[in-house]
């Protein structure tokens, strides 16, 4: 009963927010008509699913992401002005008053309103991140949107049926469900600019090295001023390898510039020291400035000249460094590995390959009934992750006889290999409850034929070869439960 008072005052709380912001009636009916899709399924994504917060944190981050980051939503109905707008695209997030205020903009579907919502609540990322970890949220981010806008694409409140082409990018929704199945839901949804170390802290460095890869990878395609900027870092890198062939005509190089390079910080050092040089060094760097640009505090102005006199450092240490014949090679491959990193395409199932790595000690570390309950629920789910072409035999092998031990599962024979084949076809049928299943033995020509039912509906068929000296108890016409 208090689930449906809950989702009620829901309701009553986003049409609130839809009549204070104005939004249009078409905008506020398929507000409404999201939040009931969400409501209807949410039960059923949390079942298969399982790492998902809670029904009601669900609901409230929902009308929480209208109420903070939507100023409007627009409804673009097919064959309009808004409709071409969008283009290609089923929804568009528009930032307005320097990305305070977002407008948001959807096709008339509740599932392309729900990812919308969900990324014009996308954190702003610290520009003095690199690259690789700029990438790395923004796939976590749009990975966790896609997961959000699951509840009414993949779910319609009695079943559940994956829809591929619906998906704004595998890549990022695979990271994501690998991420949360290793880390858990509440540790990878609160990854920012700020604890972003945390994670790295928290991973193995074989599987960090792939997922800088595979998120570099996208977010090289997805932010195209990134982009820009990395095609130029590239050609500087590719510049300072093709001078390093030379050793002798780089150091002499260097040279030249170290000289430059002190004398530069004499000057700053000269500016700093002298208030009144100070403020007309910065008076005339502002006149040469246009309106938008101009700083407009003496201090922030001298922290210009101290970035630079820092770089300039740098400089003469690196200089100081490459006199060194094996800093010199060290630093040369570094390049080489940087290069290379850019534009090497990646592979994704490396990435996968290690979290099957990761994934089959947290099955080792499991012993308790849930663990190994949502254990199975998540291989299963791995199994019909879109793009995604894991190989889950191993874990499958380990968690059936570890789940019969565990009092999960019914053992059926006296072979723990035996009892994988018999009953791996739980891993293969999408019915919502796994513990609904029963499973039906008969002998046929080739071995054991197994039927997996749920309910009267025969979901999985297959035959499996009886191992010698292994023995199953055949009941004929009888259905036995899978789960205890």
């Amino acid at each position: 009963m208090r689930s449906k008072i809950l989702a009620k005052d829901y309701k009553e709380e986003l049409a609130n927010i839809a009549e204070q912001k104005r939004f249009r009636q078409s905008a506020g009916n398929l507000l409404l008509s999201m939040l009931y899709k969400v409501e209807d399924s949410f039960t059923n994504y949390e079942t298969v699913k399982r790492e998902v917060p809670v029904r009601d944190e669900f609901l409230k981050n929902i009308v929480d992401g209208v109420r903070k980051n939507c100023n409007s939503i627009e409804i673009a109905e097919h064959h309009t002005e808004l409709a071409k707008e969008l283009k290609e695209n089923k929804c568009k997030i528009i930032s307005e008053n320097s990305n305070k205020e977002k407008r948001v903009i959807s096709f008339p579907n509740e599932k392309n309103l729900l990812y919308a919502i969900s990324k014009a609540g996308f954190p702003e990322i610290d520009e003095r991140l690199s690259t690789t970890e700029k990438a790395i949220l923004t796939t976590i981010w749009i990975g966790k949107c896609i997961s959000i806008s699951e509840v009414i694409r993949d779910f319609n409140g009695w079943s559940w049926s994956i829809i591929p082409k619906e998906i704004e990018s595998t890549e990022c929704n695979i990271v994501y469900n690998l991420l949360i199945y290793l880390y858990g839901y509440n540790f990878i949804n609160n990854i920012d600019s700020h604890n972003l170390k945390t994670l790295r802290k928290n991973m193995p460095d074989e599987l960090w090295d792939q997922l800088e890869k595979v998120a570099t990878q996208f977010y090289l395609s997805y932010d195209q001023n990134e982009n820009e900027q990395v095609l130029k870092m590239l050609a500087a890198y590719k510049t300072k390898l093709s001078k390093m062939k030379n050793q002798e005509t780089y150091i002499e190089e260097l040279g030249k510039e170290k000289k430059q390079r002190i004398s530069e910080i004499k000057k700053i050092d000269e500016i700093i020291s002298n208030p009144q040089e100070l403020k007309k060094q910065y008076l005339a760097y502002n006149a040469k400035l246009k309106n938008e640009d101009k700083i407009f505090s003496v201090s922030y102005y001298e922290e210009l000249l101290q970035k630079k006199r820092a770089e300039a450092v740098e400089k003469i240490e690196l200089f100081n460094k490459m006199q060194n014949p094996n800093e010199f090679l060290r630093y040369r491959d570094e390049l080489r590995l940087k290069i290379k990193f850019f534009e090497t395409k990646t592979d994704i199932t490396k990435l996968q390959n290690e979290f099957l790595k990761c994934f089959e000690k947290k099955i080792e570390a499991t012993n308790d009934r849930k663990g190994l309950i949502d254990l199975i629920y998540e291989i299963r789910y791995l199994n019909f992750l879109p793009n995604c072409k894991m190989k889950l035999t191993n874990l499958e092998r380990k968690l059936i006889p570890k789940a019969i031990e565990g009092r999960v599962l019914n053992p059926i024979s006296n072979n723990d290999d035996l009892d994988y084949r018999l009953l791996k076809g739980i891993f293969d049928t999408q019915v919502i409850s796994l513990e609904s299943l029963n499973i039906m033995l008969n002998i046929c020509n080739e071995g054991i034929k197994v039927r997996i039912y749920d309910g009267d509906n025969c979901e999985a068929e297959y035959v499996v070869e009886l191992p010698e000296g292994s023995s199953v108890e055949i009941k004929r016409t009888k259905k036995t439960k899978i789960f205890e």
